[in-house]
């Protein structure tokens, strides 16, 4: 099973995604309002072919919850707001995102990185909160650099090339 965490424009495809080709998939945001929209069989915005791929999800047997689920595979794709003061990335909700999943993850789970980080994001908040939170587990760090243009998602995820990073694992 897997579980996306953040139902946005990037989530939401990408779990619809997942669902409509048979994989399970558990689909987890913390707007309950969001969520509510979604199990009432309503998608939360507009894109072409979205709506017949969220029927084929549901179809499928996708779930959307404002839990974290014990699963063995974790895609993240929550906000990461940019500061324009600042110029730079706010990670925190990556941040809490992960420290969620690690609460109730499997040994040897998979966490996905998908939220547009900034370079260095995954070395200077993600891998330390693993190595904090994740205890004796052993957890695979997997970063997935986001490059699909909202609006345009469903087309880009069945036709685009994937680059992802892997770390053989991070131990806490």
């Amino acid at each position: 099973m897997v579980n996306v965490i953040g139902l946005g424009y990037i989530g939401l495809p990408t779990a619809l995604m997942f669902a409509s080709h048979g994989v399970e998939v558990v689909g987890t945001d913390y707007d309950i309002e969001r969520v509510n929209t979604l199990k009432a069989g309503r998608t939360t915005f507009e894109e072409k072919g979205l709506d017949e791929l969220f029927q084929e999800a549901v179809s499928k047997g996708i779930v959307f919850t404002t839990e974290y689920q014990v699963t063995d595979i974790y895609i993240v794709s929550v906000p990461t707001p940019y500061d324009k003061f600042s110029k730079k990335i706010d990670a925190d909700y990556v941040v809490r995102a992960v420290q969620s999943v690690l609460e109730v993850c499997l040994e040897d789970s998979v966490i996905v990185i998908e939220s547009t980080v900034s370079p260095g994001t995954i070395d200077t908040h993600v891998r330390p909160i693993i190595k904090r939170f994740a205890g004796e587990k052993t957890i695979h760090l997997v970063h997935a650099p986001e490059r699909i243009i909202p609006g345009n998602m469903v087309h880009e995820l069945l036709h685009n090339n994937r680059t992802i990073g892997a770390d053989r694992c991070a131990q806490g």
